[in-house]
């Protein structure tokens, strides 16, 4: 019994040790694939300041000859030509972060210039070789392509698309973190935009839909499209949630029950719906039996696709009385009219957005042409650069905190 009970005993000793020995391999294992620059890792500044020169920039040494002279290099390089600008009262602060991948650490620097586009500068090296590395590097280049050609597709214009498809990818700025990696495309010149294009790639994610908000908003501004669902809805949708914005699509009910899974599509989406009529007939002149089934069949339709009910009126054409306004919906009109049914020129659409947007103000598009989503990818990036939010009609009444009522027609919120 006693020798029974040693032996057991010295097996439970034989599988403890065993058991350490695995944990401190992998330990050390880990330990070697993830390298510590806690260590090695200094420290460096550059502090100027002159009648025209504000210059405050940090940037690391990795007591590593070779990594070190391509960071000074290019430090100094860029601190140079910015003393070398013209222009006064220049200020430039330039600060880092590292993060880990595997065998490979990755440099952001921290651009903040008020005379460059540029906001980011990356780094990739690798730690074995004391190398510099690129992101091909890290990730199949033939997954790299595909994710940034799909998402660029649906977030920027056919120019910007063209521009990027056609680049090395090798050359953007890539921030790497543990479940995303942001792109920046600073490496291309960009002539008729003054932002630099970027996006969030989400790995272990196959949708394009899910974005990184990069901007701070202080306005908002409705977009709204009228007389779908058609054939370009869906791609129109997928450029507003690629871009972090939202929408109201004002649909007519003899479309809608015959694209059940588009309906279905925006439903499910960040965007809402609202009712359009059932047959686009101008209400003011309808009789009261004829106005209700325009009314009546859409509410009808929309609930057997999703089960819900609609709560906007868009009437056609914007032509309402005293009947529309007694019906049980807030009437929701528009103040900037892009009449981009009949333009169908992305320019003339996205100028005239660009010149007439306001904080609250209402727009009103179609998705009935190819023309207007070329437009909506350069309306949106743009209007974020100068601060604008687009949202749905619901996203605007809550940020505005407006009241909205029944029989109610608006233009705008302010």
């Amino acid at each position: 019994m006693v020798k029974k009970y040693q032996n057991n005993l010295l097996r439970f000793f034989i599988y403890i040790s065993l058991l350490l020995a695995m944990v401190s391999i992998l330990a050390n294992t880990f330990k070697s694939n993830t390298p510590s620059l806690k260590k090695s890792l200094v420290n460096s500044t550059i502090n100027y300041k002159d009648e025209d020169n504000l210059v405050n920039v940090n940037y690391p040494r990795l007591k590593n000859n070779k990594i070190d002279k391509i960071i000074s290099n290019y430090i100094y390089d860029y601190v140079r030509k910015f003393r070398l600008l013209k222009e006064k009262n220049k200020k430039l602060t330039i600060n880092y972060e590292i993060y880990h991948i595997n065998n490979y650490i990755n440099i952001v620097f921290l651009i903040d210039n008020n005379y460059d586009k540029i906001k980011f500068k990356n780094f990739i090296f690798n730690t074995s070789t004391n190398s510099l590395s690129y992101i091909t590097n890290l990730f199949d280049k033939k997954f790299l392509e595909r994710s940034i050609n799909e998402i660029v597709y649906y977030k920027y214009s056919q120019k910007i698309y063209d521009s990027i498809k056609n680049s090395n990818i090798n050359n953007h700025t890539y921030l790497i973190n543990d479940d995303k990696i942001d792109v920046y495309f600073c490496d291309i010149n960009f002539k008729d935009i003054d932002y630099i294009p970027h996006i969030t790639i989400l790995l272990n994610e196959k949708t394009v839909k899910f974005q990184n908000n990069h901007y701070k908003y202080n306005k908002y501004i409705a977009f709204t499209f009228d007389d779908g669902p058609t054939k370009y809805t869906s791609e129109l949708l997928k450029t507003i949630e690629v871009n972090n914005s939202s929408a109201t699509f004002f649909m007519i009910g003899n479309r809608m029950k015959y694209n059940y899974d588009v309906v279905k599509e925006v439903y499910n989406s960040s965007s809402e719906i609202g009712s359009h009529t059932y047959s686009h007939k101008s209400l003011a002149n309808l009789s009261k039996k004829e106005l209700e089934k325009e009314i009546n069949s859409v509410q009808i339709i929309y609930n057997e696709i999703t089960n819900d009910y609609i709560k906007y009126l868009r009437p056609p054409y914007g032509i309402y009385n005293d009947k529309v306004t007694s019906l049980d919906y807030s009437l929701i009109l528009w103040n900037i009219d892009t009449k981009d049914w009949l333009n169908k020129n992305p320019v003339k659409i996205y100028n005239y957005v660009i010149k007439n947007a306001c904080d609250g103000c209402i727009v009103l598009m179609h998705d009935t042409n190819f023309e207007t989503i070329e437009a909506i990818r350069k309306i949106i990036p743009s209007l974020n650069e100068l601060g604008y939010n687009v949202v749905s009609i619901s996203k605007l009444i809550e940020t505005k905190k407006y009241e909205l009522k029944n029989g109610q027609a608006i233009r705008q919120i302010k």
